[in-house]
């Protein structure tokens, strides 16, 4: 018992402790990878990162109406038009590429670097609107995902959504 007790902690600590994983274990990204490789199977992949895009944006808009105003650069006041649909392909692309470079810690942190500096010089982005994000995509996924794993996707969507915002002041 305390053999495990131990090997608990110890674990514990390593996730603490590494700034690279976030606790995002090997297993968890396989998972994660695996999963999000299901949804973009379809030819019109790209279609469907749109419309996915456009919920998750809208949605965090209209759950923190301040939002809104960091997208109006990007017209989501016609969220169907191609301004915005633009925007959420880029946005889902990033969040692709982040889930792609999982198992390679060096690459993912120089892209989440690269995020990280883009959103540090938006005026009124904040810590919170990833969290947020975060929140709204761990809604969402097990509703068109069959054998959704939630540990596995809230170690490493917390890893990537906190390294974006890791320049942010609020």
């Amino acid at each position: 018992m305390l053999r495990q007790l131990l090997v608990v902690l110890g674990l514990a600590i390593l996730c603490l402790a590494d700034e690279h994983e976030h606790c995002c274990s090997e297993e968890d990204h396989k998972i994660v990878q695996d999963q999000w490789s299901i949804l973009w199977r379809d030819t019109e992949s790209s279609r469907i990162k749109i419309g996915f895009g456009r919920i998750l944006l809208t949605k965090l808009a209209k759950e923190i109406p301040e939002v809104a105003d960091l997208f109006k650069r990007v017209d989501i006041e016609h969220a169907e038009g191609p301004v915005f649909s633009a925007h959420a392909l880029r946005i889902l692309n990033a969040l692709d590429m982040a889930i792609n470079l999982l198992d390679d810690p060096p690459a993912l942190d120089s892209a989440l670097d690269h995020l990280a500096d883009q959103h540090q010089i938006r005026t009124g982005v904040k810590k919170a609107h990833f969290k947020k994000f975060g929140e709204i995509i761990a809604g969402g996924l097990p509703r068109v995902l069959d054998d959704y794993d939630a540990l596995a996707w809230k170690s490493c969507l917390k890893g990537i959504l906190t390294k974006i915002a890791s320049k942010l002041n609020a």
